[in-house]
């Protein structure tokens, strides 16, 4: 985030020292130098008089953080949406058996609102890829999981394919899944 840099350049501009600025916000020098470092930011108030103090406006203190907070949300957005669709999905295909075998005719009724559920969240994973794509530009879909994947830095290089991080997590959970679905097939099979 800019804030931080924005702070340091208006405080420098004036000529004053982090004490200085603290004096005059009525805080501490370590908020000042947290503000600066980016380890946590100043709320409305303080905002509101720094901005009188160095003649600008708030919305120029923190504009360029509010359009990195929103390519930020986004990115949250379309994850969280791909991942429930993907948990839908799994649990669609690990109930077909048993609600088939349980309620005969009717387990139809169960799967409906599994299949709704992913149904949605695959559009709303669509309209956040869209938004994603017009906002920045992007036209395939290797510059989209480069951009995805960077978090916006790396958007033009050629798509290579990371492993997650969390890699032993993922195959147990993959493992988890395919014994229940071998598990559920034996049993109503």
């Amino acid at each position: 985030m800019e804030i931080g840099k924005h702070i340091q350049y208006y405080r420098k501009r004036d000529g004053l020292t982090q004490e200085d600025l603290a004096e005059k916000l009525l805080v501490s020098r370590n908020s000042v130098s947290n503000w600066e470092r980016g380890k946590n930011y100043p709320d409305i108030e303080m905002l509101w008089k720094m901005s009188i103090l160095f003649n600008v406006t708030i919305d120029y203190l923190v504009k360029g953080d509010l359009e990195k907070m929103k390519k930020e949300l986004e990115v949250g957005y379309f994850n969280q949406w791909s991942m429930v669709m993907i948990i839908a999905f799994s649990l669609l295909a690990l109930f077909i058996l048993p609600s088939f075998h349980y309620f005969n005719s009717y387990g139809f009724l169960v799967l409906v609102p599994l299949g709704l559920v992913g149904i949605y969240a695959g559009y709303r994973t669509e309209v956040y890829k869209r938004k994603i794509k017009q906002n920045n530009n992007l036209k395939t879909y290797e510059q989209i999981l480069n951009y995805i994947e960077s978090d916006g830095q790396n958007q033009d290089t050629e798509y290579h394919y990371h492993r997650p991080k969390n890699i032993v997590t993922l195959s147990i959970y993959c493992i988890i899944y395919f014994v229940l679905l071998f598990v559920l097939i034996m049993l109503f099979l």
